[in-house]
């Protein structure tokens, strides 16, 4: 049994944010009440700001996508993608598993699938497009019931923001409380990445050589310390 309320949905985030501003509770989600429409909206808007913050490890997905039917106005490039609606941040792309240039242009992704731009356009024979992945945060896969505790924390904060706004009409104490949810956003980040796999630190061999110490040149006998002879 755990020991405090996990998960946390949406009317219970709200719920929190009202009990701390000194508010009347939502019964139920959509009731119609000034509580719940000033709240829901800022629950909106914080989550969507709070998810394209960071790469959420809730948040991100690989997924492949599909050629479109128009050719890219740039002719650097030889295929348009149709980037997901559901995309809120790109993170990568790859072609066929590999890194790869690529860049966006007119909502779709446009990259190099068929050889390069000095393929014919239509290509004749036809190629068919490399396969082409992204990983990418997602505005689907935002539900906070899968966040972290600081992240809620910090989500919590910025309704009571708006409730402050919009309730209380005290821009002051909106402002307050909109820093402090933005520090405790730092915060949910960081503990956020903790969990990851650590990685090696890139160590450029000009540092590295850097930490040696190296000799003093041989300065020739008879020479003195201004470069003139002894």
């Amino acid at each position: 049994m755990p020991t405090f309320e996990w998960p946390i949905d949406k009317t219970g985030i709200i719920n929190s944010a009202l009990s701390q501003t000194g508010d009347n509770l939502v019964p139920v989600a959509d009731n119609g009440s000034d509580e719940w429409n000033t709240a829901s909206p800022a629950y909106e808007r914080a989550l969507a700001y709070m998810i394209e913050a960071h790469g959420w490890s809730q948040a991100t997905d690989v997924r492949p996508l599909q050629p479109a039917t128009n050719v890219p106005s740039d002719d650097q490039y030889d295929t348009a993608y149709v980037l997901p609606s559901d995309l809120v941040h790109l993170i990568w792309v790859r072609v066929s598993d590999l890194p790869s240039v690529y860049d966006l242009l007119a909502g779709q992704l446009i990259i190099n699938a068929r050889g390069g731009p000095d393929q014919p356009v239509p290509p004749n024979p036809a190629i068919t497009p490399a396969p082409v992945t992204i990983k990418g945060i997602f505005s689907t896969n935002a539900d906070p019931t899968f966040a972290t505790p600081t992240f809620v924390v910090a989500l919590t904060t910025f309704v009571m923001s708006g409730i402050y706004r919009g309730l209380h009409e005290d821009a002051a104490q909106a402002g307050i409380m909109w820093n402090s949810a933005k520090a405790l956003l730092q915060e949910a980040m960081t503990r956020h990445d903790q969990q990851k796999p650590k990685r090696s630190m890139f160590n450029s061999r000009i540092t590295a050589a850097r930490r040696i110490r190296r000799p003093w040149p041989v300065v020739p006998g008879g020479w003195g310390g201004t470069g003139t002879p002894g």
